[in-house]
């Protein structure tokens, strides 16, 4: 009797922290799913959980074997979680999605790798520091997206004509001198028939910048063809 008791007791802790791993998952995820993410509430659950449960199977399994300082089998949990922490980056790249144009996805598996932190964290028992790190993600994720931070704004501006690149030149320079600063240009021409292609990669601190140039573009009838993303 004493044997079972004993062993729900050991059982009991590991499986509060399989709890508070769910919890804790659960609030990070709640906030990326409410916001439209891939990764939402039952993916960051089902990270922190398995994370937590791989360190909790290790430490049940050194505690059977007896493995102490004395021992002759060494098993480092550093290696363990550091292998969990591994496994996790390739399932947030799996959510980053990368084009010409930008880049999405990047705080999403942030957050997948660092709720799979806080799961080692609750699976060591160590709820205070897991606890605290929930809270300071979920500051990160909610409360810093609502400041007013703004960034550079880029843009594909896309423009087809028939000739030469003089109008290129001209349109250029126009960027230019409108403080709008060309990070990349793909151009393409068809000497056969003289049709010429260009994709200007643009950079700028306002909007304000461009919205001119765009006007004055929709006007030009010397393009074939305009637009922009």
């Amino acid at each position: 009797m004493s044997y079972f008791l004993d062993v729900l007791s050991v059982n009991g802790v590991f499986a509060l922290r399989l709890v508070v791993a769910m919890l804790l998952g659960g609030l990070i995820g709640a906030e990326r799913q409410t916001r439209g993410r891939a990764a939402g509430l039952r993916t960051n659950i089902l990270v922190c959980l398995g994370s937590a449960a791989i360190i909790i199977a290790f430490q049940k399994f050194s505690m059977e074997l007896n493995v102490g300082a004395e021992s002759i089998v060494r098993m480092d949990p550093a290696r363990v979680a550091a292998g969990v922490i591994t496994g996790i980056g390739f399932l947030g790249a799996g959510t980053i999605i990368k084009t010409t144009e930008f880049v999405r996805g990047l705080t999403t598996a942030a957050s997948i790798w660092v709720v799979s932190a806080i799961g080692v964290t609750v699976g060591l028992g160590e709820y205070a520091i897991a606890t605290v790190s929930a809270l300071l993600v979920l500051i990160a994720l909610y409360a810093l997206h609502r400041l007013p931070i703004k960034g550079d704004l880029y843009m594909s501006l896309h423009l087809s004509w028939t000739g030469d690149f003089a109008l290129l030149h001209e349109m250029t320079d126009r960027l230019q001198e409108a403080r709008i600063q060309i990070k990349g240009r793909d151009v393409m021409r068809q000497p056969n028939s003289g049709k010429s292609h260009a994709v200007l990669a643009l950079r700028m601190r306002k909007e304000e910048y461009v919205r001119g140039i765009l006007e004055h573009l929709q006007e030009d009838t010397r393009f074939d063809e305009i637009h922009w993303s």
